[in-house]
């Protein structure tokens, strides 16, 4: 096993139930490398289904870009490589070109869109993942206390939703959130938090 493959499984472990790969890449180099180490760390759902990476089933969840398009610009070379029972989608932007792919975080938590200039798919596995630096992606303390709470796991297309968000006077707690299909909660809060911003930034301004 490749030292990537055994320090992703060493932090995050292996899929548990496994899904069908949904990660194709058109870059040579990147097809290459993946298709060595993606039988080493498989695909579908990770983390006691806290986490869902790598699966087919991501590419359905384009439209969540979509309607966040206050935050995410459009971009027709991008790819969604995984998602954590909040929502927040790990996005590969630039996949395609030399020296310009990214890997972008949308929290809508946090209700921002956001990367690091070292965090691209080259080290994602590697480094971000093995060490779990993406803030707020690993954390399954509320996660962990809904699912004992309500003896039940979200389907892929769920997500426990923030009523609020965290910088709209929201907490992590389960008062906060409620089951919720994904799509539908990227579209049904794309006005109002797009409103909120603006209204922030408006205030700062001032």
């Amino acid at each position: 096993m490749s030292a990537v493959g055994e320090a992703f499984i060493k932090a995050i472990g292996k899929p548990d139930p496994s899904a069908n790969n949904g990660v194709r890449f058109s870059r040579p180099s990147f097809h290459a490398a993946w298709s060595a180490l993606q039988p080493e760390v498989g695909a579908g759902w990770y983390l006691n289904r806290f986490l869902y990476l790598f699966g087919e089933e991501l590419a359905a969840l384009e439209p969540c870009l979509d309607a966040w398009s206050f935050l995410v610009p459009p971009n027709p070379d991008r790819m969604i490589v995984g998602r954590n029972a909040y929502g927040m989608l790990l996005v590969v932007e630039n996949a395609s070109t030399a020296g310009a792919d990214r890997v972008f975080v949308l929290d809508p938590t946090q209700v921002v869109y956001w990367t690091e200039p070292d965090l691209g798919w080259g080290n994602l596995l590697g480094y971000w993942m093995a060490n779990r630096k993406i803030p707020g992606f690993f954390d399954t303390g509320l996660y962990d206390t809904w699912v004992k709470e309500n003896d039940a796991y979200p389907e892929v297309e769920d997500i426990l939703g923030l009523k609020a968000p965290l910088p709209l006077g929201g907490k992590l707690e389960t008062s906060n959130v409620q089951l919720e299909n994904i799509i539908e909660y990227y579209q049904s809060t794309a006005p109002v938090y797009a409103k909120a911003l603006e209204q922030l930034k408006s205030k700062r301004g001032s």
